[in-house]
């Protein structure tokens, strides 16, 4: 060691002084800077976790299943906003205080190691919530132990060095993840909202804060070193109490880097790192000197029920990030075609079973690679993924079959992060096709997911999760935007529609009463005229149910009875005493059609004409009163005038008889009596479907709506555009010729592995 690393060196005499209370010596000057540099960027990660928590909450609440669920969403939003600061704060003096006091191993040792259920005589008294935390510390615990497995053993020698205990047999590293994980747990008890909102908030903190743990150590390492706290770090060997290859034996304990080191001298700087032909503890996936292939794989253990398979795992990293199948190191190599498996489209897994360097992994092992081969069997031959994007899925075989060899869970459970991104890069990939081109944003996502899977998996499958929140945000971001668009295209459909039933209503109520005999044409022309756009006006506006509607149709039958003959006394007088009122509703449903006032007038004055005429057509016209040709009360409502405007435009009414909404209606009630029609008729919204156009291009659409009117079915791209509409009738007869093909909605995986599994039990 140098003159000026002498100097620097730091000896703590008194460290149980410090766990008093870090006092003025020397000895704790490198734990008081260290301890500010943690709390410093702590601080920094909890703040901006703090941030998230609103957003966060408000999203869960948004796809909360009942009021109940989304209420309790809403109620941890407020509270949260109130008690942020205080849990910051009692986050920062818990840390501290666990730094000042030290944190004693066997009491720190209970909680970090996670849930031991053999002989606990106690159990019954944990109390389910309590379950839960331990359950989600743990789990922060164990990921940082496996992500930081390099730096965190530098820091416990360094740490250990510092307080006169080499391996912390006796107190953990005050800098540990128990410890920063313990009094997170401690400060979010404030959280009075439950258990599932501190679950939430546990989960953010594993997002934003511990994710940023290894830059954490790396730093406060660099910062010991130039203290000239043991720039250089030799690793040593310990005997495992289980010999390698044991069947029954279990993963090294992740941070005990130490029992699976091989002799070396770490790099000056402090970080132990390759040297010779060994390689430092943790250190993922070293190389031999030569540069031949693969050396010792070390990570957060060896993979469930696969002690030592560590090189046969780092094996699989080499080959996955890019090495050669034929370089061989001491172990031998794979006899792949680099091409082959660069291309994603053949199944290479079947080839590499038998190679030396996967010997170790035994015969659990040789079926774990037999059932991940079946699975891309059944991937690569999915036809409802195109091409290009099945390509892309098919070069994630390696690091597929290294996340079954390391978790069994992967076959078992569903919610397996891995498996889960499988699913979703599959099922998204099916609404993409060719036409759109490789510049396209989701294969471009998609493509940047795979490659970094590729550069980057080695042992930590966390690696999936990230990427599988990315994805999320990602899609949750196009879907945005598509249902923008795909609400607007419905509108428009929707308002046809409308208009279109309206026409139907309106024609079906005036035609009855138009075909009888009318004595005078004037009527009929005004009926099927303005006052057929006056009903189909309310109509679409109010609906067939309303007040509106009613008036406007009884004030069209007392219009057409109006000018009948009156054959009878009591018809007379019925006449005279509703002139007034019908001519004044006529008058007003004008003015809304905005019917100009020559015309309007011209109307009220033959109405009032033909009302004279009628009253004297009858068989009794020697005791009618002698009517007047023309009466001053009806002259004088002929005379009120509006402003004028244009007539509202009329369509021909042979035109409106067979409108889409009176044609669907009526297939809509005809029997679903053959297969093809089942099949449609079983589609809801949010299936994909590819459909074949006359020129036998192919397009691939969600089934975006079906109209409740008229049951039309509107297909929009993954952009929210549409992308066509149909007629029940018109689909069914597109997949009775094989025109339209409905995309399996069963996730992949889910598929892939129960098949899978069942033709394996059969061999």
């Amino acid at each position: 060691m140098s003159d000026t690393a002498n100097e620097n060196v730091v000896s703590l005499d008194d460290y149980g002084q410090m766990r008093r209370g870090l006092g003025n010596g020397p000895g704790t000057k490198a734990l008081r800077q260290i301890r500010e540099l943690a709390n410093s960027r702590l601080k920094q990660h909890v703040g901006r976790m703090m941030e998230k928590v609103d957003d966060a909450l408000f999203a869960r609440a948004e796809k909360a299943e009942n009021n109940m669920a989304q209420t309790t969403y809403f109620d941890a939003m407020r509270e949260m906003r109130i008690i942020r600061e205080d849990i910051e704060e009692d986050f920062t003096v818990g840390f501290n205080l666990r730094f000042n006091q030290g944190v004693p191993r066997q009491a720190g040792s209970a909680r970090s190691a996670g849930l031991n259920f053999e002989d606990d005589t106690s159990l019954g008294l944990v109390g389910k919530d309590d379950m839960e935390e331990d359950l989600a510390i743990a789990n922060m615990v164990t990921k940082t132990r496996g992500t930081c497995t390099q730096s965190l053993y530098s820091l416990d020698k360094r740490i250990g060095f510092l307080i006169r205990d080499p391996d912390l047999e006796h107190w953990q590293n005050p800098l540990g993840p128990e410890a920063i994980c313990d009094a997170f747990r401690e400060a979010a008890r404030r959280i009075e909202t439950g258990l599932e909102i501190r679950l939430v908030i546990f989960k953010l903190f594993d997002q934003h804060v511990i994710c940023h743990m290894d830059e954490l150590y790396k730093e406060i390492n660099q910062s010991l070193v130039k203290l000239g706290v043991l720039p250089e770090i030799r690793t040593t060997v310990r005997k495992s109490n289980q010999p390698a290859g044991h069947p029954g034996g279990l993963p090294a304990p992740a941070g005990a880097g130490a029992d699976q080191a091989l002799s070396g001298t770490g790099e000056p700087g402090g970080d132990a790192g390759v040297a010779g032909t060994g390689y430092a503890p943790g250190a993922s996936g070293g190389y031999i000197a030569g540069g031949y292939g693969p050396a010792g794989y070390a990570g957060a253990g060896a993979p469930g029920g696969y002690a030592g398979a560590q090189s046969s795992l780092a094996a699989l990293t080499f080959l996955q990030q890019g090495g050669s199948g034929e370089q061989r190191g001491p172990g031998g190599g794979f006899d792949v075609d680099a091409a082959a498996m660069a291309s994603g489209q053949v199944n290479i897994l079947h080839g590499i079973k038998g190679s030396p360097v996967l010997q170790e992994l035994g015969k659990a092992g040789d079926m774990t690679i037999d059932i991940v081969a079946m699975l891309f069997d059944y991937i690569l031959d999915e036809p409802t993924i195109p091409d290009a994007m099945r390509a892309l899925i098919g070069r994630l075989q390696i690091p597929v079959l290294k996340v079954a060899l390391l978790e069994r869970e992967f076959f078992t459970r569903k919610s397996h992060p891995a498996r889960q991104l499988l699913n979703r890069l599959a099922s998204n990939a099916v609404s993409w096709s060719e036409k759109q081109g490789y510049d396209d944003p989701l294969y471009r996502k998609i493509e940047s997911i795979v490659q970094t899977i590729l550069d980057k998996f080695e042992d930590d499958t966390g690696l999936f999760e990230t990427l599988l929140n990315e994805l999320d945000e990602f899609l949750a971001r196009e879907e945005e935007r598509a249902e923008l668009r795909t609400e607007r295209s419905v509108k428009v459909m929707e308002g046809r529609e409308r208009l279109a039933v309206a026409e139907a209503s309106t024609l079906e109520e005036i035609e009855p009463r138009v075909s009888e005999d009318v004595s005078l044409d004037f009527i009929r022309e005004f009926v099927t005229g303005h006052w057929k756009n006056l009903l189909l006006l309310i109509c679409t506006r109010q609906g067939k149910d309303s007040e509106a509607w009613n008036h406007a149709v009884a004030t069209m039958d007392e219009l057409i009875w109006s000018v009948k003959p009156k054959h009878t006394l009591e018809d007379r007088k019925r006449l005279v005493a509703m002139q007034p009122a019908l001519l004044n509703s006529l008058r007003l449903g004008m003015e809304r059609l905005s019917v100009v006032a020559s015309e309007r007038d011209d109307f009220i004055a033959r109405l009032v004409r033909a009302h004279g005429r009628t009253a004297v057509n009858s068989d009794e016209r020697s005791q009618a009163p002698e009517p007047t040709t023309e009466q001053p009360a009806g002259d004088d409502v002929a005379r009120q005038t509006v402003t004028s405007v244009a007539p509202v435009e009329e369509k021909p009414v042979q035109a409106q008889n067979k409108t889409p909404g009176a044609a669907e209606k009526t297939r809509r009630a005809e029997p679903v009596n053959d297969a093809c029609a089942r099949q449609v008729e079983a589609l809801r919204t949010g299936a994909w479907l590819e459909v074949t156009d006359d020129e036998g291009v192919a397009i691939r659409a969600k089934l975006s709506w079906i109209s409740p009117i008229t049951g039309t079915y509107l297909l929009t791209d993954r952009q929210g555009l549409k992308a066509g509409n149909y007629t029940r009738d018109e689909l069914t007869g597109l997949v009775r010729r094989a025109r339209v093909r409905i995309l399996n909605s069963v996730p992949l995986m889910d598929r892939a592995v129960g098949t899978v599994l069942k033709q394996y039990q059969k061999q």
